[in-house]
């Protein structure tokens, strides 16, 4: 299967939510990033970048931390917003030694309540992307790159899987983007065992 360059999903995802007139997202989402400050911002705390990283952190730098907007209006899909870096690297030295974390986890989605997706930059994760619970001991791999999860978020607002709901919260069917992500990611363990 061919993953869509990150950028290409970004785009995707972005002309999305504004079609969901998903507005007090995409007022708080910050300008991007040059490559250059998202590799010396990693490099401050030992990690290495990745092109797509820096596709993600060049598209926006997460949402603004003094944005007016409710958690529930920043998720950029459904649980989740978008760590600005400057938050993904507080999080990330707020809990690299918390036992439960791995060194070179880097944090970039957050559900506000001690819940990430992080990228795996530790020596064995190869830039694999773990949901990780806070309050669970297993944090399995949901997708083999970052740019693999955001082709199968793009897809995931393409095929209308993420819809807002009559409330206007941001929403999904969890059976039916499990296939989805299984379909996408067929070398993932954690998805097989969902279908």
């Amino acid at each position: 299967m061919m993953i869509d360059d990150p950028s290409v999903s970004l785009t995707t995802i972005e002309s999305a939510l504004r079609r969901l007139d998903r507005e007090a997202l995409l007022e708080s989402l910050q300008g991007g990033l040059v490559a250059d400050a998202v590799k010396a911002t990693l490099d401050s705390i030992g990690l290495r970048s990745t092109p797509e990283l820096e596709a993600m952190y060049g598209w926006r730098n997460g949402t603004a931390a003094d944005s007016p907007a409710s958690l529930d209006d920043i998720q950029l899909f459904p649980g989740f917003h978008l760590l600005s870096l400057e938050d993904a690297v507080t999080n990330y030295r707020a809990f690299v030694t918390d036992e439960r974390w791995t060194p070179g986890w880097l944090p970039i989605f957050a559900n506000g309540g001690g819940d990430f997706y992080v990228v795996d930059s530790s020596p064995t994760g190869a830039g694999a992307v773990r949901h990780f619970w806070i309050d669970e001991v297993q944090h399995p791999i949901e997708f083999l790159s970052l740019r693999a999860m955001l082709a199968t978020l793009a897809a995931g607002f393409e095929r209308g899987i993420f819809y807002v709901d009559p409330s206007g919260y941001l929403e999904m069917d969890d059976l039916v983007f499990g296939g989805l992500a299984s379909e996408l990611n067929p070398g993932v363990a954690y998805w097989r065992a969902l279908t």
